[in-house]
C-alpha cells in the first residue's frame, strides 16, 4: 500500500471516530424542580378545615395538580397561585405527611396533625330547608340579582373558605350594609343557624 493511499484511509478512520465520540450518549433532559412547601397554616386541623399551604412553584394554575394529606388525596381546592395553595381536609385523612404534586412531580412531605374528625353540613339537608324555612326566595328568586334557586347562585354571594367574610352571612347577621336577612323579620335565624351556612362555606361550600 503506498504512502498515499494510507494517510487517506488513516484520515478517514480518524474522521469517522471523532464523529462517533461527538455523537456521545443522548443526554436526559434534566429533572424539573420539584414544588416546595415551606409551611401550612395552621399546622393542625380537623377534617372539614380550609388550611392554607405556603411555598414556592406550585403553579399560577392547578390544572393537574394536587394536594394530599397522607394517601389521601384533596377534592376541595378553595385556591390556588404559585406560592400559596388554600385547601380543605379531606374525609379519612389521617396525621401524616401532606405533599404537592405538580407536574408528575411530588414535593417533600410536611407534617401534618389531624384533629378527629366532624361531620361535613349537607347543602342538601342543612342548608336549603332554612332557606325554605324562612322564605328566602319570596325575596330571592332574582331581587337585587340573587336568587336562592340553586346551588350554583347561592354560592355566588359566598368566599369558599371564609364563611365570616361571605355577603350571605353578613346579611343574615345584619352586619352587611341594608336590610337584615330574612327582610321579613324578625324571627331572623339563630346563631346556631348561621352557624351552619359559616360551618357549609368553610368546609367549601360543596353541593352535597
Amino acid at each position: 500500500m503506498n504512502a498515499k493511499i494510507f494517510s487517506i484511509l488513516l484520515f478517514s478512520t480518524l474522521l469517522f471516530i471523532s464523529a462517533c465520540e461527538d455523537q456521545g450518549d443522548p443526554v436526559s433532559p434534566p429533572p424539573a424542580n420539584p414544588p416546595v412547601i415551606n409551611s401550612i397554616v395552621p399546622d393542625s386541623g380537623a377534617v372539614g378545615d380550609t388550611v392554607t399551604i405556603k411555598g414556592t412553584k406550585f403553579g399560577t394554575l392547578q390544572g393537574s395538580s394536587s394536594v394530599t394529606f397522607g394517601t389521601v388525596s384533596a377534592s376541595t381546592i378553595v385556591s390556588w397561585n404559585d406560592s400559596t395553595i388554600r385547601v380543605t381536609i379531606p374525609a379519612n385523612s389521617a396525621t401524616g405527611n401532606v405533599t404537592v404534586k405538580v407536574n408528575g412531580t411530588s414535593s417533600a412531605g410536611k407534617q401534618f396533625k389531624v384533629l378527629g374528625t366532624v361531620t361535613l353540613v349537607s347543602f342538601a339537608s342543612a342548608i336549603q330547608p332554612l332557606i325554605t324555612q324562612y322564605a328566602c326566595a319570596n325575596c330571592h328568586p332574582s331581587n337585587g340579582g340573587f336568587s336562592v334557586a340553586t346551588h350554583a347562585q347561592i354560592i355566588s354571594r359566598v368566599i369558599t373558605g371564609n364563611g365570616e367574610g361571605s355577603l350571605l352571612v353578613k346579611k343574615l347577621r345584619g352586619t352587611a350594609g341594608g336590610s337584615r336577612m330574612p327582610q321579613n323579620g324578625p324571627p331572623y335565624m339563630s346563631n346556631a343557624e348561621i352557624q351552619k351556612f359559616v360551618d357549609w362555606i368553610n368546609q367549601g361550600a360543596l353541593n352535597n
